[in-house]
C-alpha cells in the first residue's frame, strides 16, 4: 500500500473520439466508462476456457423437442394437453412425476418457452396448426383478476416472484401478439390488479412481504422469508402498462417502486425480479431526467449481498478447470451454486442497460462474454461426463441421446460427489424428479439467445439492446465490446435498407449509408453502443438528448472517477483529491462537488480544490465519496475506501 503524496485537481475531459481514433495497440480505451466492481474481479476479460455456444440453435432444438412430433424413448412425451383448463403443459423437469398432471404445469416454464421461441422468430400462435399463445389464457384467474403460475391456481400462499415473474413473461408475450385480444386483455387486467396491490403496499410503507393475496387484497409475510424485490417486478409491469396505455398513474407507480429499491438498506434481491431494475432506472434517467442510483441497483443485483437471500448474486472465479465468471445464483451455498434459468433471465433483463446508459457498455460487454462462455456448461456434452448427475442413469442418458443439447441442467455446484464442479440440480437431491435436466430453464434459453450472439471475430459478441417486449423504446441498438489487446475489425450485420450507425458512447456517426453490413474498427478495450437510424437522418442534440426524426436515441452522460488512489491506500494530514470528470456535452461545466466522509458533507464550488484533513475524521478505514453536479443538471458519484492515519 502507498501513502498519498500527490496533488489533485478537478479535470473535465470531453470524450469525442470515433471508433477509428481510439486507443493505440495495447492501450485500453475507457471513454468515460463506469466500472462494475463485481465484474472487475474477473481477472482476465476473456476466459482461459472461452468457447462460444450456439444458444439460438439450442433454443430452437428445445422448441422442436417439446412442440414438434414427440419421439419414442425415455420420458417422452414431454408435452400434454390439459383438457381441464384448455391449455397445454409440460413439467418443470425431465422425469418429473407431475408430467401429465393437469394444473401442475408452471408459467415460469410454459409461458417462458412461448416467449423464447417467439423472440427467435417462431410463430407460436400457429405452430403445426396449434395456437399456443391463446392457450396461455388458462393462467389468468377470473376470480382474482391476475395471471398466476398455475392454471386454476390461487395467490393465497404464493410467493411474490412466482406471481410477478409469470405476469411479466405473460405481458411480454401479449406485446408480441397484439392480435390475440384475450391475452392482451388478461395482461392489462393483471397490470391493473398489481397497480392496486402497489397502492396497498405503498400505503403500508413497505414491499417487504412474502406474497400478496388478491382474494383479500392484502400482502402477507410467512415468517420465513420476504421478497422486497417484488417492487422491481411491479415496476416492470407498471412501465409496460404505461407504455401500452399511457396511464399516468402507472408511471407514478414505477417511480414509487424505484424510489423504494434505491432507498432500501442493503440488497433486496430474492430471485430474478431485481435484474430488471437497472435497465428500467437507466431508461428513466436518460429519457425523463431522473437520477436513480443505477450503481446501487447493479451492485444489489450482482454482489452476492442479498438481505432476504444471503449470498444471492453473480459468481466469480474458477471451479476446478472451469471458469464460471458471470453465472448467477448463490455465491455461498456449498461454495457456490449457479442456476441456468437465473443466468439466462439475468442476461435478458440486463441487455437494455447499455442502450439507456452507455457508460456501462464495457463492463456489460465483459459480463456477457464471460456469462456466455460459462453458461455452456449447463448443457449436456459441455462438461466431463463424470461431473454430470445423469451419467450412469440409463433412462437419463437415453433422453440426452435423443435430445442432444436442447435441455440444460438446472444448475452447477462448485463441488459435490467428490467432483469440482458438479453439474446437476435439486430434483435428484430432493426426489422431485428422476433427472436434473430442467425444462423450465430450457424455456429461458431463447431469451438469452435473443440478446447475445456471436460476430465474425472470436470473443466479440453482439448484444442486442432493443427493449424487452412491451417496453421497447427508441431505435434498434446493439452493444459491441473488443476485449482483445489489439484493434479488431468487426462485421456488423444490418436489416434490409440503408442505415447510418450512431455510437452513443462517442456520440457520433461511425458508419453512413451502410447496406447489408458495416465493417467497424474497435480499438483494444473499446465499447460501442450502435443505434441503427435510416441513412441520412439528421441527428439533433438538444437539452442533453439526441433524437433522430423525433425519436430518442441517446442522452448525454457524465462520469466521475477518483484518480491516483486505490482502495485501502493509507492517507494522513492534508489530502487533495484528484477527480476526473468525463462529460459528453462540451458545453457543460462543474457546478459543485460534494465530499462525504463518515456522513459529514463538505461543499466545493467550481474550480475549488477538493481538500480535507484526515485529523477531522479520526483514524481507521473510511469511505470517501465524491458527487459532482454539472451545469446541465446531471451528476455522478464515485467512492473509495481509504485508511486514515494521524
Amino acid at each position: 500500500m502507498k501513502r498519498l503524496t500527490a496533488f489533485i485537481l478537478v479535470i473535465i475531459m470531453i470524450v469525442m473520439t470515433s471508433c477509428g481514433q481510439g486507443a493505440q495497440e495495447g492501450e485500453r480505451d475507457m471513454n468515460g466508462q463506469k466500472e462494475i466492481p463485481r465484474i472487475a474481479r474477473y481477472g482476465s476479460e476473456i476466459p482461459g476456457d472461452y468457447k462460444w455456444f450456439d444458444y439460438r440453435s439450442a433454443a430452437l432444438a428445445y422448441d422442436a423437442l417439446l412442440y414438434g412430433e414427440q419421439p419414442e424413448g425415455a420420458y417422452f412425451p414431454l408435452l400434454w394437453q390439459d383438457a381441464a383448463h384448455d391449455t397445454f403443459g409440460f413439467a418443470a423437469y425431465v422425469g418429473d412425476g407431475r408430467t401429465g398432471s393437469n394444473g401442475s404445469q408452471e408459467a415460469v416454464a410454459t409461458v417462458a418457452s412461448v416467449l423464447s421461441a417467439t423472440l427467435l422468430g417462431v410463430d407460436k400462435s400457429s405452430q403445426n396448426g396449434i395456437n399456443y399463445v391463446s392457450q396461455l389464457h388458462a393462467y389468468f384467474s377470473q376470480e382474482e383478476a391476475v395471471v398466476l403460475n398455475n392454471p386454476g391456481g390461487s395467490s393465497q400462499g404464493a410467493s411474490m416472484w412466482y406471481m410477478l415473474y409469470p405476469a411479466i413473461l405473460f405481458g411480454q408475450v401479449s406485446a408480441l401478439y397484439p392480435e390475440e385480444t384475450q391475452i392482451r386483455e388478461d395482461a392489462l387486467t393483471t397490470m391493473e390488479s398489481w397497480y392496486q396491490a402497489y397502492l396497498v403496499m405503498k400505503e403500508s410503507g413497505s414491499f417487504d412481504y412474502t406474497g400478496f393475496d388478491f382474494s383479500t387484497m392484502q400482502p402477507y409475510a410467512n415468517g420465513i422469508w420476504k421478497e422486497p424485490d417484488c417492487a422491481a417486478g411491479i415496476a416492470v409491469l407498471m412501465q409496460m402498462g404505461y407504455d401500452m396505455t399511457g396511464r399516468q398513474e402507472y408511471g407514478e407507480a414505477v417511480a414509487g417502486c424505484l424510489d423504494y429499491l434505491t432507498g432500501y438498506e442493503g440488497s433486496p434481491l430474492y430471485e430474478v425480479l431485481l435484474y430488471f431494475a437497472p435497465s428500467l432506472a437507466a431508461r428513466l434517467n436518460a429519457q425523463q431526467g431522473k437520477a436513480y442510483d443505477v450503481d446501487k441497483l447493479l451492485a444489489d443485483s450482482l454482489n452476492g449481498s442479498s438481505i432476504p437471500r444471503g449470498g444471492w448474486g453473480s459468481i466469480t472465479g474458477q471451479w476446478g478447470d472451469y471458469t464460471v465468471n458471470g453465472l448467477i445464483g448463490s455465491t455461498s451455498d456449498g461454495g457456490g451454486y449457479a442456476f441456468s434459468m437465473n443466468t439466462f433471465a439475468g442476461g435478458y433483463a440486463l441487455a437494455d442497460l447499455a442502450k439507456y446508459d452507455p457508460r456501462y457498455a464495457r463492463a456489460l460487454g465483459v459480463w456477457y462474454l464471460n456469462a456466455a462462455s460459462a453458461s455452456r456448461y449447463f448443457f449436456p456434452g459441455e462438461t466431463a461426463p463424470e461431473k454430470q448427475s445423469s451419467t450412469g442413469h440409463e433412462a437419463a442418458m437415453e433422453f440426452i441421446g435423443i435430445a442432444g443439447k436442447a435441455v440444460p441442467f438446472e444448475g452447477i455446484r462448485k463441488s459435490s460427489n467428490s467432483q469440482t464442479p458438479w453439474v446437476g440440480g435439486d430434483p435428484t437431491v430432493y426426489g422431485w424428479a428422476d433427472t436434473d435436466l430442467s425444462l423450465y430453464s430450457g424455456g429461458h434459453t431463447g431469451m438469452f439467445a435473443a440478446v447475445a450472439e456471436a460476430t465474425d471475430v472470436e470473443a466479440i459478441l453482439r448484444i442486442r439492446c432493443d427493449g424487452t417486449p412491451g417496453m421497447a423504446s427508441g431505435c434498434a441498438t446493439s452493444l459491441l465490446y473488443n476485449p482483445h489487446d489489439r484493434e479488431k475489425k468487426v462485421t456488423f450485420m444490418l436489416p434490409e435498407g440503408r442505415w447510418d450507425l450512431f455510437d452513443s458512447v462517442e456520440k457520433q456517426i461511425v458508419a453512413e449509408g451502410a447496406e447489408g453490413s458495416a465493417v467497424l474498427t474497435l480499438g483494444p478495450g473499446q465499447a460501442a453502443v450502435l443505434v441503427e437510424v435510416p441513412a441520412g437522418t439528421r441527428i439533433v442534440h438538444e437539452n442533453g438528448q439526441y433524437t433522430a426524426n423525433g425519436v430518442w436515441i441517446a442522452s448525454d452522460t457524465v462520469t466521475v472517477e477518483i484518480d491516483g488512489l486505490e482502495n485501502n491506500d493509507k492517507v494522513s494530514g492534508r489530502v487533495k483529491l484528484e477527480i476526473l470528470v468525463t462529460a459528453t456535452d462540451p458545453e457543460t461545466t462543474v457546478s459543485e462537488v460534494v465530499l462525504e466522509i463518515d456522513g459529514k458533507e463538505t461543499l466545493y464550488g467550481p474550480g475549488e480544490d477538493v481538500i480535507f484533513q484526515t485529523g477531522e475524521y479520526g483514524t481507521g478505514s473510511k469511505n470517501v465519496n465524491v458527487t459532482v453536479r454539472m451545469s446541465d443538471g446531471k451528476s455522478d458519484a464515485a467512492g473509495i475506501r481509504l485508511n486514515f492515519e494521524q
